[in-house]
């Protein structure tokens, strides 16, 4: 890794940003019985986390699903739940569930803001959406969906924002959580992958070129 600051960074939103884990936990926590939220853990972990089939680490999260699926995943998870039931926790769930950012998120943004130009690349079809519930114009240059013909880790995802940008890919960080997703489509497209290793995750095989760091606010001492 180059010690030459970057031209532009470039973030993922969902699990990079802001916290759907946390976020779904403390929901259910304020109404739904131990039992209930004890399955849609095991389905979320079992289900919608992606493991590397020789290794088994996880390469990608989409605990995302559990909201935006929610009818789907939820009945997949509660089979024995009657129906009425769980329409019920659902309707709780819906109302109540806000997914907000990590708490290192808004100090870090604060900072490099500053100095540097930061934009947003998702697969999140709702970039929109979550632009203004978040207010990410405060932050960020730009907030863009990836095409849905070319999502990530495909290389177009990465090089059609940098062309947004006007900026080289070689001089382009991208900053994820996800391994599949957004470390190695980065890596592929020329961009060079900050991964966000929150999990702990044993991604024994990582090429040197991934930098890994633990969190988002440790990118602010990439930069110092």
């Amino acid at each position: 890794m180059t010690n030459t600051p970057p031209d532009a960074i470039l973030f993922d939103l969902d699990d990079t940003l802001i916290d759907w884990w946390g976020s779904i936990q403390t929901c259910l926590g304020t109404f739904a019985p131990p039992e209930v939220t004890a399955a849609l853990q095991n389905h979320c972990t079992t289900h919608l986390w992606h493991r590397n089939e020789q290794h088994g680490y996880v390469e990608q999260r989409d605990t995302w699903k559990l909201h935006e699926f929610r009818n789907e995943e939820w009945a997949r998870a509660l089979p024995d739940l009657h129906p009425d039931e769980r329409k019920a926790h659902l309707a709780t769930f819906s109302q109540r569930l806000s997914v907000n950012f990590f708490p290192d998120i808004v100090p870090t943004l604060n900072v490099l803001r500053e100095k540097h130009r930061i934009a947003v690349l998702s697969n999140n079809p709702h970039v929109e959406r979550e632009r203004n519930r978040l207010g990410l114009n405060e932050w960020f240059e730009t907030c863009m969906s990836a095409a849905h013909t070319t999502p990530k880790p495909h290389p177009n995802a990465f090089l059609d924002a940098c062309e947004h940008l006007g900026v080289a890919p070689e001089k382009t960080w991208y900053v994820g959580d996800s391994i599949r997703a957004d470390a190695r489509g980065a890596l592929a497209a020329g961009l060079t992958p900050i991964w966000v290793d929150r999990w702990n995750d044993n991604w024994h095989d990582r090429p040197n070129e991934v930098v890994r760091v633990p969190t988002v606010s440790a990118i602010a001492e990439l930069l110092a």
